[in-house]
């Protein structure tokens, strides 16, 4: 089950969705009109209060909070006004809202752990103004930070304190929620009697003040439970409490449903029901696809390879396993990517910590060789002459500050850069490198299972053996480029055959060209000499002709030719496919470019036209590109001509 995070008085954990298809298609409309509306009515409020008081920060912070669902770029505009505003009537409780609401922003924001700064400092003000309520609510958001990272032991730290912190209020809704969130925790932590209870507890108190949402969320942790024991009769109770209640409510929310149907989904197949369990799953999926819910989809694509494996279907196996690998895969690296970013900020923390107090104390030190000079100055005043060694003194000490500023600068600078490439080859290896062997993996499984023949082994094989040898390649490719970033790389130039050189690249890129049924015309002539890096200039072509590969469409056009300039030989390697957006082409060279997947869904590194910048860079060359979005692209190579050193090698292959 997911963890639960409370935002302002509305408990997170109830994210679902009608039966009726009808609804399906209409809720988030109305969810949308009721939002804008009340967006609307504040902007108007805002408006007719200009005055730069307390009512205009409460009114920018209820209009920030009103963003959470639609546009959080617009949430930290308000929020951020707000602080500003607050912090300048110094009117404490504004910026605490102000603080809150900034941290919500970035926890809805992939779990930024900037959300946990924001968190901090708005807790800080409201325990400094005796409100418990507003400090339970931040302590439970902290927690469901860290549930989303799946730290459930820091998870529990806080909600432990939020419940304490609620426990004295006369709001049952936040009591309740805490208590289910307190349970979610336990049971991602496997402590399955500790989830049951605090499930009970918050269900007791939502029935008895009839909150809709919490006792649907009870009901459903319950069911999950129960599932784990082995109680399937007792899960099914529960998932009919909540159908019941889905039948008689207007404001049953999307998302509860398609996990309940995961649930029953579960408890059928437990009791080898499969087409009742495969039934369940498939109107999980629709739901969860609608509401673009990746969690709810990798766990029914997982499902479904369970189902289709029973069945005897290994290649649907096969197929809906790589679907839950991709989806599960993308789930865990942004777990992994923020803890890393979570533990980061605690070390660069401690290290301004360090930092600040090593400046203090070189600053104290300053001021007592300042002091002193001073009293040297004042006792020994004799003249002009002491004054302008003291000046000309002053200045050298000013200049070496100067220079060592420069140097730390620089030597920050290089660490930024060190920081890039580990980040960037961490989330390479983890997600690139992981998603084909959990191919084999899943492939393995149903082979050591006995569910699959060598027939069906051998038809599968050739796939998967495409995937690894991809794979390989990818960290050869990585393993280069991360030696020339951290220990630079040794530029080797020869004279070598250009079109052998492409026709060797496109043999190892056969597969994906029949896959797609592109058309790749090699229109470099015959004995065309090149005089740099041949491993360099591979990886680089390699690099080209894959992203053109990956960006056309079926039966589409590449294209790779060469001319010579102005005493440059240029290559162009030409595609139809989708191109690239104006917006997107600035950076398209840079580490921050983002990855785009390919007209078939396929994966990106996002580092591979940066390897080809630099690598053709050390080659004292250029490379550039022209595209029109959905007119195709075309990427330019060019590389200096060595005549001389090209008709030795002409001799020589004579």
């Amino acid at each position: 089950m997911k963890t639960i995070g409370l935002i302002d008085l509305i408990s997170v954990r109830a994210l679902c969705m009608s039966a009726f298809v009808a609804f399906i298609t209409l809720y988030p409309y109305q969810l949308i009109y009721s939002q804008q509306h009340d967006i609307d009515s504040l902007q108007k409020v805002l408006r007719a209060h200009p005055n730069p008081d307390t009512d205009r920060v409460n009114i920018l912070n209820k209009l920030s909070l009103s963003y959470y669902n639609t546009k959080l770029s617009y949430l930290r505009l308000y929020g951020s006004e707000a602080l500003k505003l607050a912090s300048e009537l110094n009117y404490a409780r504004g910026q605490a809202f102000a603080y809150k609401n900034l941290g919500l922003g970035y926890l809805a924001d992939n779990a930024n752990p900037t959300a946990l700064d924001y968190f901090n400092k708005s807790l800080s003000t409201f325990v400094s103004l005796g409100d418990k309520l507003n400090s339970a609510k931040v302590l439970n958001n902290m927690g469901y930070y860290y549930g989303v990272i799946k730290d459930h032991h820091q998870e529990l730290y806080y909600l432990l304190q939020a419940y304490d912190e609620a426990r004295s209020s006369n709001n049952p809704t936040v009591k309740s929620t805490i208590l289910g969130n307190i349970g979610n925790a336990h049971e991602g932590l496997g402590q399955l009697n500790k989830a049951k209870d605090y499930y009970t507890q918050s269900l007791n108190l939502a029935t008895k003040y009839n909150l809709l949402n919490d006792i649907v969320a009870a009901y459903s942790n319950l069911a999950s439970v129960c599932i784990k024991e082995g109680k399937y009769e007792q899960a099914m109770d529960y998932c009919d409490q909540v159908l019941a209640i889905h039948k008689t409510s207007n404001n049953f929310k999307p998302r509860d449903l398609a996990n309940i149907y995961i649930l029953q989904g579960k408890i059928y197949y437990k009791l080898s029901q499969y087409d009742k369990a495969r039934q369940l799953f498939n109107q999980s999926s629709i739901i969860a696809n609608s509401l673009g819910n990746a969690e709810y989809l990798s766990q029914n694509y997982y499902n479904l390879y369970l189902l289709d494996s029973v069945k005897g279907d290994y290649k649907s196996a096969l197929k809906n396993y790589s679907q839950y690998a991709r989806l599960d895969d993308s789930l865990i690296n942004v777990n992994k990517n923020q803890q890393v970013a979570l533990y980061q900020i605690k070390f660069d923390s401690q290290k301004r910590i360090a930092e600040n107090q090593r400046l203090k104390t070189e600053e104290e030190k300053s001021e007592a060789t300042i002091s002193q000079q001073h009293t040297i100055e004042v006792v020994l005043v004799i003249g002009f002459v002491i004054i302008l060694v003291g000046a000309v003194y002053l200045f050298r000490i000013n200049n070496q500050v100067k220079d060592k500023n420069k140097i730390i600068n620089q030597q920050n600078q290089v660490l930024e850069n060190n920081n890039l490439v580990k980040d960037k080859l961490f989330s390479v290896i983890s997600h690139d490198l992981r998603s084909p062997i959990t191919q084999v993996v899943g492939l393995l499984n149903l082979w050591e299972a006995g569910e699959m023949n060598n027939a069906e082994m051998s038809i599968l094989t050739p796939a998967v053996k495409s995937s690894i040898m991809h794979t390989l390649e990818l960290l050869d490719n990585l393993l280069i480029w991360s030696k020339n970033q951290l220990q630079g790389f040794n530029y080797s130039p020869l004279a070598f055959d250009l079109r052998t050189l492409i026709e060797e690249n496109l043999k190892n890129l056969i597969s994906l060209v029949d896959k797609k049924d592109i058309s790749i015309q090699n229109a470099i002539e015959p004995d065309t000499l090149v005089y740099a890096d041949m491993e360099m200039i591979k990886i680089v072509l390699r690099n080209l002709i894959s992203n053109a590969i990956k960006f056309t469409p079926d039966n589409g056009t590449i294209r790779i030719s060469s001319y010579t300039k102005d005493g440059q030989i240029v290559i162009c390697v030409e595609d139809t496919g989708i191109g690239i957006k104006e917006k997107d082409q600035a950076k398209i060279f840079s580490f921050t470019s983002h990855t785009t997947l390919g007209t078939a869904n396929e994966k990106g590194t996002g580092i591979g036209l940066k390897i080809c910048r630099d690598f053709i860079e050390l080659n004292k060359g250029r490379i550039w590109m022209e595209s029109k979005e959905n007119k195709g692209s075309k990427f330019y190579v060019s590389l200096p001509l060595d005549a001389r050193t090209i008709a030795k090698a002409k001799e020589v292959l004579a």
